[in-house]
């Protein structure tokens, strides 16, 4: 893609641990590509934001950004510049049918929006993070709702936390193929990594099952995953499943690009 051609906004993601950051580059042709990204701590994503230079250094004056940290946001605003572009339910290019749009995060708004680059709909967004949220847009264009749920970590932390004699897991290296554990590790690798795959499985099959099967969609062909915890994840779980670890900068530029054209 030609520089040219296109113009680069620096997206900025702040989830509850780490903050994503990314350049993306909108083209004329209406298409959008991650050029490069970067990860933080959230705790302190401010000050390296100000003392790193980070908008300066990325080459471009324009960015969108989203928090789902009240306290993290208040101190970030004051250092962007008037131009940014925060993403909320009052701007966001999808409209949200919920009961409270303010209190759906940012976060989930971008990723709805980012989906839409991959997908007509209707169509599922699953973002692996702290927590798991499970988001549909139905064959009308609308955010219709979603799921949240306890994070891969939860499952895998909580436990050897609250009892003395379970070991800690690495969700990364259990073996998805195991039903049965011969051992505690290999019995909680089952309960909770193939446990937490299995929720969310359901959860997507309920969704299909309301939503799609009316319409003669296959829901796997409209669902895409994202989120930091994505790699946690069992690569035989995750075959064939549509991946974009990059989607909520993918929906602020978007979000950035849609809005700006209203002005």
């Amino acid at each position: 893609m030609s520089r040219h051609s296109c113009r680069r906004i620096y997206c900025v993601d702040m989830g509850n641990t780490r903050t994503h950051c990314a350049i993306v580059e909108a083209s004329k042709d209406g298409s959008f590509a991650c050029v490069d990204s970067a990860d933080y701590q959230t705790s302190n994503f401010t000050d390296v934001f100000k003392g790193e230079k980070l908008l300066e250094k990325s080459g471009t004056e324009l960015l969108a950004w989203c928090s789902v940290v009240p306290s993290k946001a208040a101190e970030l605003e004051p250092l962007l510049p008037e131009s940014a572009m925060r993403l909320t339910c009052l701007n966001c290019p999808i409209k949200m049918e919920s009961r409270n749009p303010a209190q759906v995060g940012q976060d989930r708004m971008a990723d709805v929006v980012g989906a839409s680059l991959f997908f007509k709909p209707p169509y599922i967004v699953v973002d692996m993070g702290t927590a798991v949220t499970i988001d549909l847009v139905d064959a009308r264009g609308v955010y219709s709702g979603g799921v949240i749920a306890p994070g891969m970590h939860a499952f895998t932390s909580y436990l050897s936390e609250r009892a003395a004699q379970l070991p800690a897991i690495n969700p990364s290296e259990i073996d998805y193929d195991i039903i049965v554990g011969k051992d505690t590790k290999e019995a909680m690798g089952v309960g909770c990594v193939r446990g937490f795959c299995k929720l969310a499985d359901g959860i997507i099959a309920d969704i299909g099952e309301k939503y799609f099967s009316g319409i003669g969609i296959d829901i796997n062909s409209r669902t895409i995953f994202t989120g930091g915890s994505v790699g946690l994840l069992p690569k035989k779980w995750l075959a064939e499943r549509k991946i974009e670890c990059n989607l909520a900068h993918l929906g602020l530029a978007k979000s950035y690009i849609l809005n700006e054209s209203k002005k």
